[in-house]
């Protein structure tokens, strides 16, 4: 899956190396804790090297685990899991979504509705760690954090840009040959953004341009969502993109890097 996960082209992988690509096949479940188990061990090679590190992305619930630790008691997670599962099939998915807001709005602003694993998944943590569940284990080292934004017009327009290029660099036939491989809407890959609504196409539910603009709607909500998520949290330091420019804000970046010790 390249197109819509905006995957770093040969070229730049060429340039800087990259981790944490291809790990999973789209049919195969990825959880906060695997990402964190990953992430460090990574991070702990990288600095054995003598290199530094940047660890970039948007999903927030991700980042933070990575920063501050999300390690369950697993028994008791496991019960959690196992009643979940089973509220699911008495109570109905809206119910447990309802949930979710009530225990954790700001998490429940990531996830889509529609995404049963990933409500099942947040539902969890946020009732194990309501619960106590969790001991946290914080990196040992407190890395600069950044938050690049841009003004909202701004940022809609890029938006609307970055779902022309991806359909004129061949978004309809990868969504095909995912399909071809087996992959389908239950598939929970193909639930994410730019795949889930071009499903909506390939089975005659609507225009291409109508999938593109869901594409389109849906991607500046999500956008809205992340911003949402990243402002609870104090450490980042906002770089807004129509002031600094893109080089001001590298060399903003390389200069705290330099600046931290360890890295």
């Amino acid at each position: 899956m390249d197109i819509a996960t905006a995957k770093p082209s040969p070229a730049e992988q060429g340039a800087v190396a990259h981790h944490g690509l291809d790990l999973l096949n789209p049919d195969e479940i990825y959880s906060a804790g695997a990402f964190v188990r990953f992430a460090r061990q990574a991070l702990a090679d990288i600095w054995s090297r003598g290199k530094a590190a940047l660890v970039v992305g948007g999903t927030g619930l991700y980042i933070q685990a990575f920063l501050d630790g999300l390690w369950a008691d697993e028994g008791q997670a496991a019960q959690v899991r196992e009643e979940l599962q089973a509220r699911l099939g008495r109570e109905g998915l809206e119910a447990l979504y309802g949930e979710l807001g009530r225990l954790d709005p700001v998490a429940q602003a990531q996830v889509a509705r529609r995404d049963t694993q990933r409500v099942l998944r947040t539902l969890e943590i946020a009732t194990t760690v309501s619960q106590r569940a969790f001991s946290w284990d914080p990196m040992p080292v407190k890395p600069p954090a950044f938050c690049l934004c841009r003004p909202r017009g701004e940022q809609n327009q890029r938006i609307d840009e970055r779902v022309e290029a991806m359909a004129a660099q061949g978004l309809v036939a990868e969504a095909e040959r995912l399909v071809g491989l087996g992959y389908h809407r239950g598939t929970r890959a193909m639930q994410s953004l730019g795949y889930e609504e071009l499903l909506d196409y390939l089975e005659s539910r609507c225009t291409l341009d109508q999938a593109l603009a869901q594409v389109r709607t849906r991607t500046r909500q999500f956008a809205k969502r992340q911003l949402t998520w990243f402002r609870k949290d104090r450490r980042y330091r906002w770089l807004d993109l129509s002031r600094w420019g893109n080089g001001g804000a590298v060399e903003r970046v390389l200069l705290e890097l330099r600046n931290q010790k360890g890295l």
